[in-house]
């Protein structure tokens, strides 16, 4: 997987760009701060830049130049880093200058090993419940018909680490559940703090799964809770130290309920950022869920996965850019993947227990169907330059956000037609 990962040939820096330099300027100089002779102010403000000068994915807090989005993956990505800078690529030239080629070798390689790493957690929670190949199945279907293969293996979205750690947590969960063990509270609060840090909707998974750990497994909340506090004292205090506000800017939802109900719908079923039409095993694992309901394995993490996939899409609906700017399919339905994956799993464990061989062959049929429209609509965007390029063409998808229910000129089938 990290091969077709990483030779998948779309690797275009978006939001993530600087989050390496950001890395080694950590590794050099101990510092958020961005050296301003890396990364020097225009006069001439081209696409891209902000009125102060700078690219968007930069800003000027208190005077210090810093990385926009949250630091969380450029400070987990420092072993990496560091590896790539010893073998001798870097995003820094010799004179100390950006070098955006040594930014895009580190990101693409690293968010293909990341993604390529999901995969196996993906075969070990399938494992857990189901036989090898049904979990081969599944945890192949899961990464190449997701947006994991579009979006997430790309580059070094906030995406990218946040899957990851919350596919851990998955993994803990279930294996707990399954084998009715003694949890492991303080590691599973420390994988959601750093996903937190990494992109703040892990607040949604968080919430839902405290309420769980307080409901049915009080023995261990305290030093759930207790691990948790701690990490977020030390996140506030950083944050009091970088910026001077209590959470940074990027962490306080801007969120407006002027569009929701075409904000939900577009994040569902629009040509170009649904998640129904780009990940279609997702119709296939809430049908077979609701189906097998009475009889779907532990039912409370089902729950859960409910919660948090039905909070978050209300969530990204409220966001006054619901359409998720420039990039691929329903990149902001990213989030939930994971725990689309445990539904499926649970889901699966009924199906492969179905009596009636009818019921069962058409079921598999039609999901393995689901899983090849999704390894085509996700494969375009991890090979299809049109595809990608569809954003600006015919006029920037952002000064006209109504292209997305535009049926004649859908991303998906950009450069075919």
């Amino acid at each position: 997987m990290f091969l077709v990962f990483v030779f998948s040939p779309e690797h275009d820096l978006n939001d993530s760009k600087y989050s390496i330099l950001l890395s080694e300027n950590l590794l050099r100089n101990h510092s958020l701060a961005i050296d301003e002779h890396a990364v020097p102010r225009l006069a001439v403000m081209p696409p891209g830049y902000r009125e102060n000068g700078y690219p968007y994915q930069l800003d000027i807090v208190n005077g210090v130049l810093l990385y926009r989005y949250p630091a969380g993956s450029s400070v987990l990505s420092l072993p990496f880093v560091a590896l790539a800078n010893i073998a001798g690529v870097s995003a820094h030239t010799a004179d100390g200058r950006y070098r955006i080629r040594g930014e895009l070798y580190i990101q693409a390689a690293l968010a293909s090993l990341l993604m390529a790493t999901l995969t196996v957690v993906f075969f070990r929670i399938a494992l857990l419940m189901l036989p090898v190949i049904w979990s081969v199945v599944l945890a192949l279907g899961g990464v190449l018909s997701t947006q994991i293969w579009s979006t997430a293996s790309r580059v070094l979205w906030s995406h990218t680490w946040q899957i990851l750690l919350f596919g851990v947590v998955i993994y803990i969960l279930l294996s707990e559940e399954e084998r009715d063990a003694r949890g492991r509270p303080i590691l599973l609060a420390t994988l959601m703090s750093w996903a937190y840090f990494v992109r703040p909707t892990s607040s949604i998974p968080i919430a839902a799964i405290s309420i769980y750990m307080l409901i049915f497994r009080r023995k261990e909340f305290f030093a759930y809770a207790s691990t948790g506090a701690m990490w977020l004292i030390v996140f506030i205090a950083y944050s009091w130290r970088t910026f001077g506000t209590v959470l940074p800017a990027y962490y306080l939802f801007q969120l407006s309920s002027q569009h929701f109900w075409e904000a939900l719908a577009g994040d569902l079923i629009s040509p170009s950022r649904g998640l129904f039409i780009y990940v279609p095993s997702t119709m296939f694992v809430l049908a077979l869920s609701a189906y097998y309901w009475r009889t779907l394995p532990h039912r409370r993490l089902a729950v859960v996965c409910l919660s948090i996939i039905a909070v978050h899409l209300i969530v990204i609906s409220t966001d006054p850019g619901w359409w998720g700017g420039h990039c691929y399919g329903a990149r902001l339905s990213t989030d939930i993947v994971p725990w689309f994956f445990l539904l499926a799993v649970l889901a699966t464990r009924c199906l492969v227990d179905e009596g009636r061989p009818m019921m069962k062959q058409f079921a598999v049929m039609l999901g393995l169907l689901t899983l090849v429209i999704g390894t085509f609509m996700n494969g375009r965007g991890a090979i299809s330059y049109p595809a990608n390029n569809w954003v600006n063409v015919p006029v920037n998808v952002d000064r006209d956000s109504h292209r997305v229910w535009d049926w004649s000129d859908p991303q998906f089938l950009a450069g075919l037609h």
